[in-house]
């Protein structure tokens, strides 16, 4: 491994930690259940690489049928990519790591909208925009800090029947600018 971007960025952990992220400690026979497309075996080794860099974590074991059964937890904290990672990575790897990004949000798109009728999408919240905003340096800046800010406010919300979990993701390209 390379770095934590390519711990993270992996189709599978990727997986496995955004259902960590859901609120929900699982065991390794729930994710199976839930992923649906991924052997049991190849959650181990995957869940062990996490453990291993500190970024999940068992929050209580318990006998079940004479097997140690654990309920793993993610550490919200540590998933953090440092900026000096962030700028030691090539090219080629920034490719690979939106490519899996962009797989990842494509499939819970998919999966959301072969559930859902098309009358639900406003109620439930699902948009997707593009949107081209013309900013100064310090615009950029301040936008970023409010979104930045109204996250924080949520981001630690836990998961009540009164609350429909949401996806945001966000992505901001540079393009050269067309002045008018």
């Amino acid at each position: 491994m390379k770095g934590k971007a390519d711990l993270l960025l992996h189709p599978v952990r990727m997986r496995i930690i955004q259902q960590l992220l859901l609120g929900k400690p699982l065991t390794i026979a729930q994710l199976v259940e839930i992923l649906g497309d991924i052997p049991q075996a190849t959650l181990y080794r995957h869940m062990n690489l996490l453990l291993e860099a500190n970024l999940v974590e068992v929050i209580e074991t318990k006998k079940v049928k004479g097997t140690e059964e654990r309920r793993f937890s993610v550490k919200r904290d540590n998933l953090h990519i440092p900026e000096s990672e962030v700028e030691k990575t090539s090219r080629e790897d920034h490719i690979q790591h939106f490519s899996v990004f962009h797989g990842n949000l494509f499939q819970l798109a998919t999966s959301y909208l072969a559930e859902t009728s098309p009358e639900q999408y406003e109620k439930e919240g699902f948009s997707y925009a593009y949107i081209p905003l013309h900013l100064s340096d310090e615009e950029f800046q301040e936008l970023t800090q409010t979104i930045q800010q109204a996250i924080e406010k949520v981001v630690h919300n836990h998961p009540t029947s009164a609350r429909t979990t949401r996806i945001f993701a966000s992505m901001f390209i540079p393009q050269d600018s067309q002045e008018s």
